[in-house]
């Protein structure tokens, strides 16, 4: 709040601000990216706050960090601390580690690190009862017992959500490995591969800090996790560790996070694991009095006698923090020498969605109608004298009790109807997902593919963007049905499917449309490139040795290629003439490719 009124406040420090919040930065990024218009997506905080604008950002900012705060806390048995120290750990973490490899901008992988666990916060918010009987259970694979409660776990969860909020695939895609690396299936040394390593070495090392299911070793200790795959010795490892928990403790001290104690690191100054309490929450109904003039004295001593938490700040700023850490429902707001100051406050109490929940009360000694006036419409709920009786005190408060037992009940019913909107959301979104999904081989099917053309086919008429496709089909498929059976089938298309989508670029997405076919979507501009990245995949699949039941199945690829040209009117044209290469790569003998080109057919590969 004090940023955004600020007329002087830099993107720089909105978006430190902003970065805390991993489902802030989600919803920020998601609104960014609504805007893009097909431009190249938005992944730091920083770029998503210039394309929205300041005062969009500090809308939302505000909005979430004051509404969202009371229904942060009701998953019983979802550990709300930890999940936000173990994500902005993370996302500290995988920037340095971004710095030092240049796998990816160390400000997009802060970003997707920070959201890439989301998918627990999402299930803790969505399912609060289910979810803590689940994690009450200890169960000793969660992503396992998540997908046989629910039918997915926390990391499909979270890339989904990340796909949703405009982040590149190929990020949100590592970052759904980053707790089994080795389940990725990506080929060893390729960026994507990078990237799931890197990830999986930020949330290893974030576990290791904040004692979290870390690995040890026979004596106990806990062990530094290897980082080969990165390049990266364990000198290097642990000065990035280091810089990391030192910037994580200077955004708790600045932005006032609660944090957890810190593990005993492997050599570690002791000065990085010192971290602040957490405000401890007070029970019954709380108040703030905010005076200038310290005239408040009086009635701090009558409010704990009527059973109200009194808590006093001398200023607007003090006001402000103890709102957001506290959530009051009550505030007095004291004499000032400056009349229109208290008006100006009130003001921006109230333009807040918290501040119209809360019972405002003015400490008005020299009451006259002008000033009763103006106190009224800044937004006061009622005034009394600071010389008021403890009888008198405790019954002008009472409308305040009858607003807060209200909104108890409003926001319990709120949070029911928001459970249940959002579990028919995900719902919805899990059966969009099935209906877009090849089940087998867990590739989008035919129907997501034409949808991802017609999008393709829209952005490359507004921007004038190259728009290619690859069609590929398994020679010979027929004939490991017929010799092998069907499962040996299924497992050969499972296994293609993997190795094609291993080797996929960072702007190129692959299909199964249907049998043993599948398509390839890219908006790659030199054909050159585009023939080399078919003639990889070519010889990729050729090389698989595929086995089933102790025999080993080989099998290679026809692939046709096709690029949009200016007599293209329609996608379909671009769709018939890659498959029309297709054919001629199967006709001419197979584990070939063909290009089509301005009404020609070319052949590119020959078996090696």
């Amino acid at each position: 709040m004090e940023l955004w009124q600020d007329d002087r406040t830099t993107v720089e420090q909105l978006a430190h601000l902003v970065q805390a919040d991993p489902a802030l930065s989600g919803r920020l990024l998601k609104l960014a990216n609504s805007a893009s218009l097909g431009s190249r997506p938005v992944t730091s905080i920083n770029a998503a706050i210039i394309k929205v604008g300041l005062k969009t950002v500090g809308e939302l900012a505000v909005a979430f960090s004051l509404i969202d705060k009371g229904h942060s806390n009701h998953c019983e048995a979802f550990d709300y601390l930890e999940f936000w120290s173990h994500s902005l750990l993370m996302g500290l973490l995988c920037r340095a580690l971004g710095r030092r490899t240049n796998v990816a901008p160390p400000e997009d992988l802060f970003s997707c690190a920070l959201m890439s666990r989301i998918g627990l916060l999402a299930f803790a918010t969505i399912y609060p009862s289910e979810y803590s009987e689940l994690l009450k259970a200890h169960p000793a694979n969660l992503a396992a017992a998540e997908r046989e409660r629910f039918g997915f776990d926390h990391n499909e969860l979270s890339a989904e959500m990340l796909s949703d909020f405009g982040l590149p695939n190929v990020l949100a895609e590592a970052s759904k490995f980053h707790e089994q690396p080795n389940a990725s299936g990506y080929t060893e040394g390729s960026r994507s591969a990078k990237l799931v390593h890197l990830f999986h070495l930020g949330y290893r090392l974030s576990d290791l800090c904040l004692s979290i299911n870390s690995e040890r070793d026979d004596e106990g200790d806990l062990r530094l996790p290897r980082a080969h795959q990165l390049n990266l010795s364990s000198d290097q490892v642990i000065e990035i560790l280091k810089q990391s928990l030192t910037d994580w403790q200077e955004w708790s001290k600045t932005l006032d996070l609660p944090v957890i104690p810190l593990a005993q690191l492997p050599e570690t100054e002791d000065d990085t694991r010192t971290v602040a309490a957490s405000p401890e929450s007070k029970p019954g109904l709380q108040a703030l009095l905010v005076s200038t003039e310290g005239a408040t004295q009086r009635l701090k001593s009558l409010l704990p006698k009527i059973g109200i938490q009194a808590h006093s700040c001398q200023d607007e700023k003090e006001m402000l923090r103890l709102a957001l850490q506290l959530q009051p429902k009550l505030i007095f707001i004291g004499e000032c020498r400056q009349q229109d100051r208290r008006i100006k406050l009130c003001e921006l109490i109230r333009s807040t969605n918290w501040g119209k929940l809360v019972y405002l009360v003015a400490i008005i000694d020299d009451a006259n109608s002008d000033k009763i006036t103006a106190a009224f419409h800044s937004g006061i709920d009622t005034f009394i004298p600071s010389t008021i009786r403890e009888e008198e005190l405790n019954a002008r408060i009472q409308p305040a009790h009858r607003l807060v037992a209200l909104q108890t009940h409003w926001e319990t019913d709120r949070a029911e109807l928001r459970r249940i909107a959002n579990a028919l959301a995900l719902s919805q979104r899990k059966t969009e997902l099935l209906s877009l999904t090849d089940q087998l081989t867990e590739l989008p099917n035919r129907r997501s593919a034409i949808a991802d053309i017609e999008r393709a086919w829209a952005m490359s008429d507004r921007a004038g963007l190259p728009l290619s496709i690859i069609m590929i089909d398994i020679d010979h498929f027929k004939r490991i049905n017929d010799s092998l059976g069907h499962a040996a089938g299924d497992k050969t298309l499972v296994e293609v499917a993997k190795a094609l989508r291993s080797d996929l670029r960072q702007d190129d997405r692959v299909y199964r449309i249907g049998g043993e076919e599948f398509l390839l979507l890219s908006s790659t501009s030199d054909i050159k490139q585009l023939i080399i990245a078919a003639e990889r995949l070519r010889r990729r699949i050729a090389a698989l040795h595929i086995d089933y039941e102790g025999q080993t199945i080989q099998v290679s690829i026809s692939l046709g290629l096709a690029r949009r040209e200016a007599s293209h009117q329609h996608y379909d044209a671009l769709l018939s003439l890659a498959d029309t290469a297709l054919y001629e790569a199967k006709s001419s003998g197979r584990n070939r490719i063909c290009y089509s080109h301005q009404q020609q057919i070319r052949l590119l590969g020959m078996p090696a």
